[in-house]
């Protein structure tokens, strides 16, 4: 595994889209990425690069036994051996929605179900360099928990099979069902868990981009076909966060740090 990623930090993110190349047209014009379709053998799943860094994946909505999946952003865990987390997941209540699979000499994935039904992924990194520039501008920088539950009581999965730590985030104040903030290292948190409003799905997974400007991103993004989910608002941080989807539904945010 590459020395980049503590075992379960978030290390990679696909999206699946019912037509790839016009997925990769909008977020190639709304973050400035290039697009790399690595052709019929892997179903023409497309790398998305920043510079030349791997940053994220477009995969196909349809898998190969027919099966169609939703247009949705999912995270990929790091894990030490994908086969033998897949087991103590699912002893630990997940399901399996696709079996650890190898893309030879890049890495070993997993596509699970947590308890509650939510979607996530594990990456055994081989020589897959993972999501190379986590944090900077125009790359994932957070992952999030929308919690049908108390988000402490849907994190201990994630804690027994990944180590997480979690608590109660440095600004919450609320005493029933509050945010929690996720680490696998003290003081280095890189995603939370929140307790869902009326109208959100939940459970899920999204993640967030970081961006030099939220609401530019946000009238971008509406101009390559997107539509605003949750309109730019300011958090404690400080920071500026807008939730999008583009064109086939899939959804993420945007955010703008400091």
């Amino acid at each position: 595994m590459p020395a980049d990623f503590t075992p379960g930090a978030p290390c990679w993110f696909d999206v699946t889209a019912p037509d790839i190349p016009a997925a990769a047209d909008f977020y190639t014009g709304l973050f400035g990425w290039s697009a790399v379709d690595t052709g019929p053998d892997s179903h023409h799943y497309t790398l998305l690069l920043q510079d030349g860094h791997r940053v994220a994946g477009v995969a196909a909505a349809t898998t190969p036994d027919g099966v169609v999946k939703p247009a949705l952003w999912l995270p990929y865990f790091a894990v030490a051996d994908a086969e033998t987390t897949t087991a103590t997941a699912v002893h630990t209540g997940a399901g399996v929605f696709v079996g650890p699979t190898e893309v030879p000499g890049e890495l070993v994935f997993a596509i699970l179900t947590d308890p509650d039904g939510a979607p996530y992924g594990l990456a055994q990194l081989l020589a897959h360099p993972g999501t190379e520039r986590w944090g900077e501008v125009d790359n994932p920088c957070w992952v999030e928990y929308g919690a049908a539950r108390t988000p402490s009581e849907a994190m201990a999965h994630y804690a027994e099979i990944f180590g997480w730590q979690y608590g109660n985030a440095a600004w919450e104040t609320a005493a029933v069902n509050p945010y929690q903030a996720l680490s696998v290292d003290p003081g280095r948190e890189f995603g939370g868990a929140h307790i869902a409003v009326p109208g959100e799905p939940a459970p899920y997974w999204s993640m967030s981009i970081r961006v030099a400007g939220v609401d530019e991103t946000v009238s971008r993004a509406i101009e390559l076909g997107g539509k605003v989910l949750k309109e730019p608002e300011d958090l404690p941080g400080p920071s500026r966060l807008a939730v999008l989807a583009d064109p086939a539904g899939a959804g993420f945010a945007v955010m703008s740090v400091g």
